[in-house]
This record gives C-alpha cells, structure tokens and sequence, in this order.
C-alpha cells in the first residue's frame, strides 16, 4: 500500500501534465521565451529609458529660451532730481529681450550626444533583451531535462516491481532466499530515493522557469525540445560576428557617445555670443531710445579650462575601447568554449542514444533472462537496473549541457524573426 501511495504521488505530476498534453497546452522553448519577453520589467525598465533618451533628444542642440530685460538705467542719487526716473534727460525705464546663441559646432554635437544616448539605450535594451531569452530559454530546458530523467526512471520501476513480485513467489515455493527478496526491495526503494530527487529537481527547474513566466511554467506540458544537436549558426560565422554580439555592440555604442562628448568639449572652446534689444523710456520732455547689443564670449583661458576637459573625455574613450578589447577577448573565449562543450556534449548524446542506452536496455533484459532460467544472481540483475538508473541521470546531465550551450549560442544575437 506504501508503494502504491509513494507511486501515484511521484506520478502525480505527469498526469496533471498528460491533460493538460490533451488539451494541446504545450510549451515551446520559443513561446516561454516570447512569454519572458512580454512580461520582463527589466524591458519595461528600458523601454522608459528609450522613451526618456528620445524626449531629452527632442530638445537637443535647440537655442537657449530668451530672456526678458528690464530695469532702470542712470537714476540721479545726489541732486535735487535725486530718485526722480522722470526730470533727468539720462534716466531710462528699460525693457527688452536678450537671446544666447550658442556656436554651432555645440549645438550640432548636442543633437549627436542625444542621438548617441538613444543608440546605448537602444544597445543595453537589445543586451538585456537577449539576457532574459537566454535565462528563459536554459529555465525551460533545465525543466525540460528534468521532465524526460522523471519520465525515464518511472519507466524503471515497474520491471524492478515484477522482479521483486517474481523474487517473492519463488521464495515462497524454495527457489529463492530471503536475501534475494530483501536485495528486490532495496532496489525498489533505492529506485524510489532517485525518484524523490528527481521529482524535486523538477519542481525546482519548473519554478525557476515560472520566474520568467509565470504560472504556466507549473500548468503545461513542454513540447519537444528544438533540436539542439544542430547549431544555431555556422560555426565560423559565430565565431567570425563576434563585433555583432549584443555585449561587443553595447560597447560600440557607448564609444560612439564618448566621441560625441569630446566633440562637446572642443565645442566649448569656440566663442558663443547674445544678443539684446531693449527699448527705453525717458521723461517726456526727452525722447524714447533703442538700443541694441551684442555679447560675444572670449574663450582665452583654454589651457585651464576647456582643454582639461577635452583631454579627460579622451581618456574616457581610451578607456572603453580598452575595456571592449578586454570584453571581446573574454567573449571570444566564451563563445569558442561553448562550441566545444556543445560538440562535446552532441557526441557524447549520439554515443548514449546509439550505443550506451541501447547496450544497457538489452544487459538488463540479458541478465532478467539469465536469471530467470537460474543461470544469473539476483545481484547481478539488479546492479544492471542499477546501471541503466545511473545511465538516464547522466543522460540527463548531458540533455541539459547540450541545450545550455545550443541557447547560449542562439542568443548571442537577435536573428531573422526575432523581437
């Protein structure tokens, strides 16, 4: 009666996802990762960040507002007219506009500095976008991977419950002791430990995969996985696009950005000048006056002033193209190391499917044959069934080494069809 409760709570899960398999509810690795996207508040985070960009750029490299002027010009203080904005013909009751015009190479590189904000955005947002699919996509085949290892060892149990059922019949006519009967059934519940383990393995990999999706993750069946022994690209052209790479292009970007920001601080050495127009009133016995001027700034202090600061955005640039040679570097070792786990692993999954998996499926029945004919241990049965346990966990291991590398590699940059 145990057994038959601890069964149906391990199969439990796999009933639920047969209705729902009914039902044609599957989940594709494509839909969890289109679910991820939709739903990410990293992506609304960085949709506000473009939105942000753009509007600053609406308003970049515009002239400054102008500015209103008034005032009261050349009041007596000592005479009798002392205070008096009326009697002296000097005094002037002013109004007027003054306008900044600032040069144009610094309005020009404003208007790039804002179009170059909106290029990082849009690279960070593409970089964060590719991240999530990426986390989405190796949640799904973690669960995945733990679906097909659950699915496999429960394959397992019912031939170890025949031999424990066939090792208690012979017990009870004398062709079998009671050692036999106890080996059976520890190999039931060393069968059932591995279940157990599994089966949390399973939760754990759908919970992780309902942070990026939410509660489907836990109510749907998944599809059959893509086919991961096919890569994503040609390996050369992988290996040869790397500056296309979402991390090389979020670099690019930002140097684009320090390049426009130097531009700014060599604008800064050019002159800008304003201009005001005013009108003044004097008392009526004096005519009214118009007066124009013209301001024009006098950059002589470069040295002290603006060349410091073109100098440091120089550095700024050094420094990022530094530090994009240092990530293309570790990207280059990255991608070229997951080619070669991907190909590791796709030859090991070959070799399992087409040799190891089936040599061990046929031991067993050998040795159940064996042993049934009185040729055979019991032992040696049961440490056969044992092996084929060992060999589906590290076939799952395998399963998700292949798809982690097959969707790292698929993700390193968005492809035809993708968001």
């Amino acid at each position: 009666m145990n057994r038959c409760k601890l069964s149906c709570a391990l199969l439990a899960p796999f009933l639920f996802v047969a209705a729902a398999h009914g039902q044609n509810r599957e989940l594709t690795l494509e839909r969890a990762v289109e679910l991820a996207r939709a739903g990410a508040p990293q992506l609304q985070a960085q949709a506000a960040a473009l939105e942000s960009a753009q509007a600053l750029a609406v308003a970049a490299g515009r002239l400054p507002d102008p500015q209103l002027v008034m005032g009261i010009d050349n009041v007596p203080v000592t005479s009798d007219d002392a205070w008096s904005v009326s009697r002296d013909f000097m005094t002037m009751r002013k109004v007027g506009l003054m306008q900044d015009f600032p040069n144009a190479h610094k309005r020009t590189a404003q208007r790039a500095a804002a179009q170059a904000a909106i290029s990082v955005v849009q690279s960070e947002t593409l970089q964060a976008d590719l991240e999530i699919a990426r986390a989405a996509a190796q949640a799904w085949v973690d669960a995945y991977a733990a679906d097909r290892l659950e699915a496999n060892l429960n394959t397992l149990r019912p031939e170890l419950e025949l031999q424990a059922q066939a090792v208690n019949a012979a017990l009870r006519s004398g062709r079998a002791s009671s050692a036999d009967a106890l080996t059976a059934q520890a190999a039931i519940f060393e069968l059932d430990d591995r279940l157990i383990e599994a089966h949390r393995e399973q939760h754990a990999a759908r919970s992780a995969l309902a942070r990026w999706i939410g509660d489907e993750a836990r109510s749907t069946m998944l599809s059959e996985a893509p086919r991961f022994d096919t890569l994503p690209g040609a390996r050369d052209t992988l290996l040869a696009t790397l500056h296309q790479h979402a991390a090389i292009r979020a670099y690019e970007a930002q140097m684009a950005l320090a390049r426009t920001e130097i531009d700014m601080a060599r604008a800064e050495a050019r002159a800008d000048w304003s201009a005001e127009l005013s009108y003044a009133k004097r008392g009526d016995a004096f005519s009214d006056m118009v007066s124009l001027e013209f301001r024009v700034g006098l950059p002589f202090f470069s040295r002290h002033r603006q060349d410091p600061v073109i100098s440091a955005r120089r550095a700024d640039l050094r420094q990022l193209e530094s530090q994009r040679e240092t990530e293309l570097r570790m990207h280059s070792e990255e991608v070229a190391n997951t080619l070669s786990s991907w190909q590791s692993a796709q030859d090991r999954m070959h070799l399992y499917e087409r040799e190891r998996s089936p040599l061990a499926r046929q031991r067993t029945q050998a040795a159940l044959a064996s042993y049934r004919g009185g040729g055979m241990a019991l032992t040696e049965v049961l440490s056969s069934i044992v092996a084929e346990v060992e060999l589906q966990q590290t076939y799952s291991e395998l399963l998700r080494e292949l798809g982690h590398a097959w969707v790292f590699l698929r993700y390193l940059q968005p492809q035809a069809g993708s968001p």
